[in-house]
């Protein structure tokens, strides 16, 4: 049973207009708001949640798209685990619910037969909006697999793994890419890849513009990204240091990108992709969240957690979220150490709910802790 009261999420106020941003950012973009094609598939937005291992399940895409994502994916998938004793895993993995939609199945692998397989399987099986390509994970254990970033090293093969995919689906589901900005370095590979995958029949590409070795280190290099879009004849997603609704502006200004996928930027705060598209389409900032409405948020995930997952599965995943939602404000250290230290699933609903009710609707100024 629901412990929140049915208005929780109060709406976020918009805050007085930007002032050099009076009419809608879009106009001088260049670009409509709501109008995304990816191949045969029109998405309504440009802002997309990115698959993260470990964050993106689907409690946290669920609030993702109710919060203005125009897609969503899930976390990764091996290709060879679906033909394997990993097979129950990964149905978990790829389980997602309708009003996800549009959703997107994330697969790794670096063998064209096996991936061409695993992209059929999905798609009769789950019934994605879109497939999805894993060539960007920096991680060992899926180098190792000559999957993820390994690709860099041999950018045709990632051609040859696109063209599997597309022909074992027979065109019926989107196939797309995501990959980093280099492997040790930032050359000519990532060039590479996105006219291999052109060429091979994807329909978009979305760029970390960080390289393997950067991992999540460091400044990503937005010109990457925007040499990639001079080049391409499929849509590049720009990927990487956007984390506010004026960063978002500005990666679409300086590289021309023709859609924003949103990581880490997204931990804690789902709701990034309302404030996002309130911003380009109005001008106006909106007024941050408060305090109420943040622990509002991070309870019905932990609810959703539990109900997908079980009570003790369901707190143990919720643990690095929660360490995302109670940052910024005064006492947050406390309510993290409190909260992350009980194994009692049923306490700590109770004691989020209890300090969610307690708080007024508009927070008073505090010092960030």
């Amino acid at each position: 049973m629901s412990v929140l009261p049915k208005n929780h999420l109060e709406n976020h106020q918009p805050s007085a207009p930007a002032p050099e941003l009076i009419d809608s950012p879009w106009n001088s973009l260049g670009k409509p708001a709501r109008e995304f094609n990816m191949g045969k598939l029109k998405l309504d937005g440009r802002v997309f949640l990115a698959p993260m291992a470990g964050y993106t399940d689907t409690a946290f895409r669920r609030l993702a798209r109710r919060h203005g994502a125009a897609m969503v994916v899930t976390e990764m998938v091996s290709s060879r685990a679906l033909f394997g004793s990993g097979r129950d895993k990964s149905n978990e993995l790829m389980e997602f619910t309708e009003p996800e939609r549009p959703v997107g199945v994330q697969l790794f692998g670096g063998d064209p037969v096996i991936m061409g397989e695993a992209a059929k399987m999905v798609m009769n099986e789950v019934n994605p909006d879109v497939i999805d390509i894993n060539f960007g994970c920096p991680v060992g254990k899926i180098l190792k697999c000559d999957a993820g970033s390994a690709i860099l090293k041999e950018p045709q093969r990632a051609g040859w793994i696109v063209e599997a995919m597309v022909k074992a689906t027979e065109g019926r589901v989107p196939i797309t890419v995501k990959t980093r900005a280099g492997y040790d370095a930032m050359d000519n590979a990532v060039f590479e890849v996105l006219e291999a995958v052109e060429n091979a029949g994807a329909s978009a590409l979305a760029i970390h513009a960080r390289t393997r070795s950067q991992m999540f280190e460091g400044k990503a290099n937005w010109d990457v990204i925007t040499r990639l879009k001079q080049k391409a004849r499929i849509p590049i997603i720009g990927n990487g240091d956007v984390k506010s609704a004026e960063d978002a502006y500005n990666l679409f200004r300086q590289t021309n990108c023709d859609g924003i996928m949103i990581g880490r930027g997204s931990m804690g705060s789902p709701w990034i992709f309302e404030e996002i598209n309130h911003y380009l389409e109005t001008g106006k900032p909106m007024k941050a969240p408060s305090l109420k409405f943040r622990v509002g948020v991070a309870l019905e995930q932990l609810q959703c957690s539990i109900e997908v997952k079980g009570e003790r599965m369901g707190l143990l995943e919720m643990r690095k979220h929660l360490t995302h939602y109670f940052k910024g404000f005064e006492g947050a250290k406390e309510m993290r150490q409190t909260l992350l230290t009980s194994n009692d699933p049923e306490w700590v609903m109770k004691t989020l709910a209890d300090i969610h009710a307690s708080l007024p609707a508009e927070d008073p100024a505090v010092p960030a802790a």
